[in-house]
């Protein structure tokens, strides 16, 4: 049979959509603010058309990609014994906070811009923020108890804004920035609370 005589291999859709969304964050990732959908099809490896066919709007796909990003972030959530030394928590929760900054670093900029203007984009991305925030409620029960202020700070401080501060704004390393954060979070949870 002649490759003009061959059929064409069809993928599925669900996995033409998913290498669509994957093509997208992966440009995102490396640094393209705003993907054409030439670069998203070419990275996908199908047709212009084919992102049209399961994305008709360009929100429609952008969603979709928050959509991925939050379950990506989400299966890294893991929240570890609360009777464990609060050392081990800590270093736990740092080491957390920084493969989430490593997987959302240039996402999540643009995902921050997007939630102002679509509001399914900033629905999502607050019920991941609020997964984070009950997986450090859990975490540091032992020392924040219910209601505590202090849970406010420990997710500002764990969270993606002080990390991409601490490195792109300041310059830290990764591993400096990990040393800052570990030193603040060990100072708040070891200050005693004042009602």
């Amino acid at each position: 049979m002649s490759e003009a005589t061959r059929p064409r291999r069809r993928r599925n859709p669900e996995q033409t959509r998913r290498a669509i969304v994957d093509a997208l964050l992966t440009l995102v990732i490396d640094g393209e603010t705003d993907p054409t959908t030439k670069a998203i099809a070419t990275r996908a490896g199908v047709s212009e058309r084919s992102i049209f066919v399961h994305f008709p709007g360009r929100d429609d796909l952008r969603i979709a990609a928050v959509d991925q990003q939050s379950a990506d972030v989400e299966a890294l959530i893991e929240p570890p014994d609360p009777t464990l030394p609060l050392a081990e928590r800590i270093d736990a929760a740092v080491r957390q906070g920084a493969a989430i900054f490593a997987l959302q670093r240039n996402p999540r900029i643009l995902g921050l811009l997007e939630s102002q203007r679509i509001p399914a984009i900033d629905q999502r991305m607050r019920l991941t923020d609020n997964r984070i925030r009950d997986a450090l409620a859990q975490t540091f029960a032992p020392e924040l108890p219910h209601r505590d202020p202090r849970l406010h700070l420990l997710e500002a401080t764990l969270a993606w804004p002080l990390r991409h501060h601490l490195i792109d704004r300041r310059g830290l390393s990764a591993q400096a920035a990990s040393k800052t954060i570990r030193q603040a979070v060990q100072a708040l949870l070891t200050h005693p609370h004042q009602p």
